[in-house]
């Protein structure tokens, strides 16, 4: 039986029940695995960029003898092949983005992204928004001591044009749900910003420019503090 680490867990429970799966950037192959045994779904693609990566998943697929359910696939990005969920974990968000914008048409036609970006999440929520996907709920996981948010999207044609890039920073939908784990998040991210803000050198310009959209950012990471805490 395979034991899911409480992130891959995660985004394995986001899985529809019967749907079809891709999973990008399988490494292992745990999730795609882990969705056969537990019956979830029974008709997974797993891919990976990497040779050796997925060599492991075969070996695990083949291990498990979910070869009927399974097809390790070695490539960069998604598959041109229909798919009801498209995982996506693992990854920076700039590279998640790119691998969305260049199988455009396949994740448009899915019912569920289920993205987890290592880094620059926000710039993820702002290419999801320019490409017209809507981000329709949100999930954060806190595990050996960093945090992991995942990005639930789907193709809506509707681009909010009067979001700003500071809006991109935050997770609405966690805003909404007061998630006590995403309210350690920002109160984390409130000391870091405050940590730089005061390491600035108040006597240079590029400084001080620097110091205004940090103080600027702080202030909504306070209000969403605060709206969580009320």
């Amino acid at each position: 039986m395979i034991k899911l680490s409480k992130r891959l867990n995660k985004i394995a429970e986001l899985v529809d029940f019967g749907a079809s799966v891709i999973d990008v950037g399988t490494d292992h192959g745990y999730v795609p695995n882990f969705l056969c045994e537990n019956k979830i779904s029974s008709d997974i693609i797993a891919t990976d960029i990497s040779k050796n990566s997925l060599e492991k998943s075969i070996e695990l697929t083949r291990e498990l003898g979910n070869e009927n359910e399974i097809r390790n696939i070695l490539a960069n990005g998604i598959v041109n092949e229909d798919r009801d969920n498209i995982i996506i974990a693992g990854l920076g968000g700039i590279q998640i983005a790119e691998i969305i914008a260049n199988s455009i048409d396949i994740a448009k036609s899915s019912r569920k992204l289920i993205l987890q970006p290592m880094q620059k999440t926000n710039i993820l929520r702002r290419e999801l928004n320019n490409m017209g996907f809507e981000i329709f709920d949100e999930e954060i996981i806190y595990e050996d001591d960093r945090y992991f948010e995942i990005i639930l999207a789907k193709f809506s044609n509707y681009k909010n044009k009067s979001l700003e890039e500071e809006d991109f920073y935050f997770s609405k939908k966690l805003i909404e749900k007061k998630d006590e784990t995403y309210l350690e998040y920002l109160k984390e991210k409130k000391e870091y910003l405050t940590t730089i803000i005061r390491s600035f050198d108040p006597d240079s310009p590029r400084s001080k420019k620097r110091s205004q959209e940090l103080n600027s950012l702080l202030d909504k990471v306070e209000e969403a503090i605060d709206e969580i805490s009320s």
